[in-house]
């Protein structure tokens, strides 16, 4: 059966009763970034041994695990970009893929390359607006900055697949060696460019071109359930396209409203208030045989919450348990009958 996965940002550690909360409501499994481990800036975007050391004893005092360890945007973009500096990035990831499998974290994400990167998003793209009961939820108008020319010195699409599948190559024989499984989450929003900046891992294809291209079966996907259905593609038939193939590795179970090719935008929602029923992306992932870890993603803002979330993760969890737990009794019936 699945787990229930939730985020934590390196201030967690600090805060031992926030971590004993998460176990208490019913949280499984953790996915932390790597700058979570002390030292890895220090390091260039390498983790060290004695860092994770700490980042484990302080998780198994709370009775929790690291499912997934993921890298930044940060710690690819020279590699991105063809500057100097590209090779120690890959000897970093190398690294980092061996300390996950020493230390039993089942997954590692690399990040894509990100539009943003090269050209932020101007303000008017975000904006919080008021949902069910006046909770605060984000809502992304992307019409200005799709479709746009290219801006000078931008790489090229081929030279971002270039550089993308330089990384996998070399990551891959190391993270098979270490029994680790790399999650690509691909790019958000999905979109082929933002403000004309190329973005290669925005849709079905580009997951089946990086897994043809890079052939491992450690080499998966973190399906972002919010992302896919924002993209306009089916969710169902994704799940079941890769599920199939045992490629995914790591859901991101959010919802969402709206489409980009429909509505040049979406909105980020709490997970029962959305275009999804999330029931049925459960059950979905549980006929491919998916048991990995399912992770509610982004924080919403609960109008008496404080800015740590915890109403809102405690919402998310137990509405979580209740699909997982509704799944079993339908699993039970139906061997019954």
């Amino acid at each position: 059966m699945m787990k229930i996965g939730t985020r934590i940002s390196p201030d967690w550690l600090e805060r031992p009763e926030d971590l004993r909360f998460l176990r208490q409501i019913g949280v499984d499994v953790v996915d932390i970034t790597l700058d979570i481990c002390p030292g890895y800036a220090e390091g260039g975007g390498r983790a060290n041994r004695a860092g994770l050391e700490i980042v484990v004893e302080r998780l198994d005092q709370a009775g929790l695990k690291v499912e997934r360890a993921n890298t930044a945007n940060s710690d690819c973009i020279k590699t991105f970009l063809g500057q100097p500096g590209a090779e120690q990035e890959i000897e970093n990831l190398q690294a980092n893929a061996e300390l996950c499998g020493a230390f039993g974290f089942p997954v590692m994400g690399i990040q894509a390359f990100q539009g943003g990167q090269l050209a932020p998003f101007p303000e008017s793209v975000h904006t919080y607006v008021e949902g069910r009961g006046g909770y605060r939820h984000l809502e992304m108008n992307l019409a200005a900055i799709l479709d746009q020319p290219p801006p000078a010195g931008a790489p090229t699409h081929e030279e971002i697949w270039e550089r993308t599948i330089k990384i996998f190559s070399a990551v891959i024989p190391v993270a098979e060696s270490a029994g680790v499984k790399l999650a690509m989450h691909g790019n958000d929003p999905p979109v082929s460019s933002l403000n004309g900046v190329p973005q290669v891992l925005y849709n079905f294809a580009s997951f089946d071109r990086l897994f043809s291209e890079v052939s491992s079966p450690n080499n998966g996907m973190t399906f972002c359930v919010g992302t896919r259905y924002e993209s306009g593609e089916d969710v169902f038939e994704g799940i079941e396209h890769f599920g199939s193939q045992n490629k995914i590795f790591h859901v991101h179970f959010r919802n969402v409203r709206g489409t980009i090719p429909a509505d040049k935008g979406y909105a980020e929602v709490i997970p029962d208030d959305g275009d999804l029923d999330m029931y049925q992306v459960a059950r979905a992932l549980h006929q491919v045989g998916y048991e990995g870890a399912i992770d509610y993603d982004h924080i919403m803002q609960l109008s008496t919450d404080g800015p740590e979330g915890r109403e809102y993760i405690a919402f998310c969890v137990g509405h979580m348990r209740g699909l997982l737990q509704g799944l079993e009794n339908d699993s039970r019936a139906e061997r019954i009958l």
